[in-house]
Parts: C-alpha cells; structure tokens; sequence
C-alpha cells in the first residue's frame, strides 16, 4: 500500500495538493516529482479532486471543506483510487489559507484496523509542514499571478502604499506604452518627475487621486472611477489616459487606459460644435437644435430674432408645440405629420420640408417653412420665413381670381352682344330682306314678257337677293345659333358637328349619355365655344380623319370628351408653341367655369381633350324654382 502513493517519494514525505474550493480542480502539487496514487503529479493538474476519491471520500470531504466547518485544520481519513492501482486509504489534513485554495496534505496510508480516523502528527513536525505549504502556495500564486499580469493587453502598475512608496511591479504593456522600465521608476515620486513635468498640475491631480485611493483603502469603493490624466513617455510623445486605482492592505494597483484617440475626437466634435455654433450665430436664417429625447439644445439669434421664444421659453420641444401652434386641433395635425415622416424616414440625414404658420412670442403669425434633418442624436430645423412670400402669392392669386371673374364677365357680355347683333340680323335685316325680295317679285310680274333684258336684270337682283340672304342666316348662326338658345347644348353640340363633317368633310360623331342635362347659361356658352373652337383646330392642324366627341356625367361632374385621329404633337416641346393659342383659350375658358381642363397628346397617336366642370343645377333645385 505504502508504495502506491509514495512509489517516488521519499520516505516519510509528504505530498502537499492544491486544490481550488469552488471547484475542486488541482492547480499544484508538491513536490513538483510526487505522484498521486500512481499517477505523475504533473498529469494531475487540471484534473478534479474528486475523480480520485471514493464516493464515501467525497462526501468526508465534502463536508470537511464546508463553511460550516469553523476548524482551521482537519485530521481525516480518505480513500483513493485510480485505474493503476486498487484502493487505498491515507491520513490527510485539510489546511485552509486565507485568500488561497485549500490545502489537502496527505500522509502515509492509514493502518487497515485503526479505530481512529488518523494518527495525529507532532505539533512540530505540523507546524513545519504548515509553514512549507504555505510557503509553496504563496510562491506558486505569486508565480500564477505574474503570468496573469505579464498577459494582459493593459498597462499595469503596483507600488507601495506607505513610504518610500516604492514600484514593486509593472506589467510588460506597462513599458511598451510609456518606455519606462521597473529601473527607472523606482518610487512614485520618479514616476511624478518623469510622467508629470507640470508641478501644479500634479499636485491637482494627486488631490483627486488621493480622494480616490482614500475612498477605496477605506472600503467605500471597490475601485476608484476613472480618472482623467495626461502623461509624458520616455520618448517625449504624450498620451490621454484613464487611469483606475484599486488597493490591499500594503499594495496600490494602477489600470491604464489609452484614450488619446477618442479625447482627439471629442476635441475635433468640440471644435465643430463651436464652429456651428459661430456660423450658425452669423446666419441670418433661423436655425435650432433639439436632441432625439426633446430637448432644445441650439437656437441662433435669427431664430430668437424672427419668433422671439428664447431657450428658457422653449426648453423642450413640447414648449415650443405648445407656444408656436397654440390652437389644439391644428397642433395634433403638426404632430400626426410629424410621426408619419418619422415612419417614412430609414435613414438619418434624410430632409424633410413642411409649411405650418407659426405664433409668435407678440402674438403675431408668420407663415414659415421648416426644412427639418435628422441626425444621430440631434434634429436640425432650418427655418425660412415665407410670410411675405406667401402674402404675395395670395394676392397674386386674387389678381388672377378678379382677372378670370372679369373675363367671365366679358365673355358673358360678348355672348350676349353676339345674341342681341345676331337676332338684330335674322329678326330685322333678315325681315328687311324678305319683304324687299317680295317686292321684287311682284314687280316682276308687272314687267311686259317682251322686255328680256329688263327680265334678266330682275333675275339676276332676285338671285343675289338670295345670297344675302344666305350669308345674313350665316353670319347671324356664326355670331350665335339659335338653337344654342332654343334647343340647349346638347343640341347645339349636335348641330355643330354636322356642320364641321359638312364643311371639312372630316368624319364627327357626337354622342350625349346624359339624361335631361342642365347647365348655366355660362357653362353652355363656355363649353359650346371650347367644341367649337377644338374642332376649329383639328381641321387646321390635325390632318384627322375622324372625330369623336362624348358628352357624359361622372358623380357630380359633367365631362366633355374630345379624340381625333390626327398627327398629334409633343407635349413638352410644342405645349408653348403659338399653335396652342387656341388651347390657352380653352383652357381659360375652362377655369373660367371652374372647371378642370386635361390634354394628352403624342405624334401620330392624335389628340385627347377632356373638359369636366361641377354639376351646379340639379333636378332637384329646378324643380324647386
């Protein structure tokens, strides 16, 4: 039995374990050349504890490493097995040391018919044996703990607490940061004369650096937080540091970390916030900030200037809602637009552009137009005071408004002077001319039969008679026709197409789907004339074959519809061409009605008209009159 666990071992030895108490996994043997239970101590490390104990040792230890278990040491009995050898039974200690893992000390084996749980050792011969375990584990965490600190990608630094305050260590990344060797700073006050050449500075950053290590010595801190320091290298070159500080009872340990990149950033990101600050300043455009949480972090002068809310006014941008659009309905307008973009928008930088009218600090209003982008953090309106532009644009509309209503009213009174001359024509002259040609053939019956030439002459008055006549009803129908008047549009729209197929021998259907149509005299006069002078164009300009024109009615609204069959024109290139004059009018005769006029056209696909205009007398009201 007694070769089993000391087959490599002196006799009398004994073997020291280290095991870690959460886990139970080895990390040390001594002696480095002992072997456990036949196994080479070396090949042991890493392993657990446990996989060499019996299940009834496990629980023995178990129990002896439980915190309820207030002795120092313990005496036990455990039984040990591997695949080499059968089972066997040693005395063990179990020594605990503060901060370390325990100390399983294993003894020779137990006699096989002992009562007792082991044999206890002299106090001597324990006391040593305590002391080399000690010994043992202090160097083997010590030398742990230096490849730990070698291995890590941060400077680390530890020196005396109490004076001389000498370095007792510094991590290789210590000295390829900043250059300096454990040689060269051999006390902090080295460390302060080569890393702080500033005096005062030093001493400000001792005083927060000695409020740290107060709070952390003290227990009240873990750690200290990190504090800010500029430090000089061997080289001359000089870093941005944070610098952590944490403490034992003799040590004082320093975390560095580089932040020269980023505090060149925050440098660079304060300089630009300074130069939009300027800029922004000089503008004469008025220009806020709000962050992405609400809060108004900017506002230039001319913003201050051109609404008069200053930054106490507006602090956060439900004031600025509330103050700048005081009416409730119209605010959670302003703010359902706002969440709609807010959807809309993937990505930051994106422009939005809206047109609000703005209350201002006096009360006054202002119609503003807020070009709005989003960034990171922050949202940036640019604002552009539109009021008089906008006030332009309204009057400049009530100009066309009164233009349009005074063209109406000349077109109304042409119409109407074209009615008066052309009844004047067919009712008076014409008149005058039937009873001239009545005298004329009454005086012809009074002519002798011998008397040709005089015959011929009456012949010939009669005949030109006729043509006046004719070209009086012509003239008197192109002024105005009557049945404009007597028989309705629909009618007139009728007529006018048999007389255009007659005249230009170009193929014109008319058909009307309305049932019982009513119109105002303006709307009959307007759409009569804008036919009249669509079909004036398709004979001059079209080259068409066919006409097809369809009079119909969609909800509330009459539409008249326009096709050929012609040579069409481009719309972009021809749309200002003096061959669209007549276009222009229609067009102007249609807003003149109020309605809504749409062309489509291309070459050699013909032409497209349409003309829809509000239905403004129903059945209803006509058979209310």
């Amino acid at each position: 039995m007694e070769k089993s666990m000391h087959a490599n071992n002196r006799s009398g030895d004994v073997i020291l374990v280290s095991v870690e108490k959460k886990s139970g996994v080895i990390n040390g043997i001594w002696p480095r050349q002992a072997s456990l239970h036949g196994m080479a101590g070396k090949r042991c490390i890493g392993k657990k504890i446990q996989s060499f104990l019996t299940p009834a040792s496990k629980t023995v230890l178990k129990q002896a490493i439980s915190k309820k278990n207030k002795l120092p040491e313990t005496t036990l009995r455990l039984e040990f097995h591997s695949k080499k050898l059968p089972a066997a039974s040693y005395e063990c200690s179990l020594w605990h040391i503060r901060k370390q893992p325990f100390v399983l000390v294993i003894h020779k084996p137990a006699e096989p018919q002992s009562a007792t749980t082991g044999l206890p050792a002299t106090a001597d011969t324990e006391f040593i044996e305590r002391k080399q375990a000690e010994q043992w584990v202090r160097e083997a965490a010590e030398e742990k703990f230096k490849r730990i600190i070698e291995k890590i990608t941060m400077p680390i630094a530890a020196y005396e607490i109490h004076e001389p305050k000498r370095f007792e260590f510094i991590n290789p990344k210590f000295t390829e940061w900043f250059g300096y060797t454990i040689e060269d700073l051999p006390d902090i006050d080295h460390w302060r004369q080569l890393a702080f050449r500033d005096e005062e500075y030093f001493l400000q950053l001792q005083k927060e650096w000695q409020t740290e290590l107060f709070k952390v010595h003290s227990g009240e801190k873990a750690e200290s937080g990190p504090i800010d320091v500029t430090v000089y290298c061997k080289d001359g070159t000089i870093k941005d540091l944070e610098l952590s500080l944490t403490t034992d009872e003799n040590l004082c340990y320093i975390t560095f970390n580089d932040v020269t990149e980023r505090n060149a950033i925050l440098r660079a990101l304060r300089e630009n916030a300074r130069n939009f600050r300027n800029i922004s300043e000089q503008l004469p455009i008025p220009i806020c900030v709000f962050s992405d949480k609400g809060e108004t972090r900017f506002l230039n002068q001319a913003f201050i200037d051109t609404f008069g809310y200053t930054r106490e006014d507006i602090p956060n941008r439900k004031y600025w809602l509330l103050k700048a659009y005081p009416d409730a309905n119209y605010r959670n307008e302003i703010r359902a637009v706002r969440e709609s973009a807010k959807r809309g928008q993937q990505k930051t930088g994106t422009a939005l552009v809206n047109h609000y009218e703005v209350t201002c600090k006096d009360g006054s209003k202002k119609n503003v137009e807020f070009f709005v982008s989003t960034g990171h953090k922050n949202i940036y309106i640019v604002a552009s005071d539109i009021t008089g532009k906008v006030k332009a644009e309204q009057e400049l509309k009530q100009s066309h408004r009164q233009l349009r209503e005074l063209s109406t009213y000349l077109e109304n009174i042409r119409e109407e002077e074209r009615k008066h001359i052309s009844r004047e024509i067919h009712d008076e002259l014409g008149q005058q001319l039937t009873l001239l040609k009545l005298d004329l053939l009454q005086m012809t019956k009074k002519i002798n039969p011998e008397e040709k030439e005089l015959i011929d002459k009456m012949k010939q008055a009669d005949q030109l008679l006729a043509e006046t006549m004719r070209s009086v009803r012509k003239i008197a129908t192109q002024l105005r026709p009557s049945i404009l008047d007597n028989l309705g549009l629909v009618s007139a729209l009728e007529w006018q197409s048999r007389e255009f197929e007659k005249n230009f021998g170009i193929r014109c259907i008319f058909e009307s789907l309305l049932n019982e149509p009513h119109f105002t005299v303006t709307q009959s006069n307007a759409l009569f004339r804008i036919y009249q002078e669509a079909l004036t164009n398709i004979a001059r300009h079209a080259g068409a074959t066919q006409v097809d024109a369809v009079l119909s009615q969609d909800n509330d609204r009459y539409i008249l519809e326009i096709r050929d069959n012609g040579s069409g024109f481009r719309m972009n290139d021809d749309v200002n061409n003096k061959k669209t004059l007549g276009l222009k009018g229609m067009q102007e005769r249609t807003l003149m009605i109020d309605g809504e006029f749409h062309l489509e056209s291309s070459p050699e696909q013909g032409t497209y008209i349409q003309i829809s205009i509000p239905i403004l007398i129903t059945n209803q009201e006509i058979n209310q009159l």
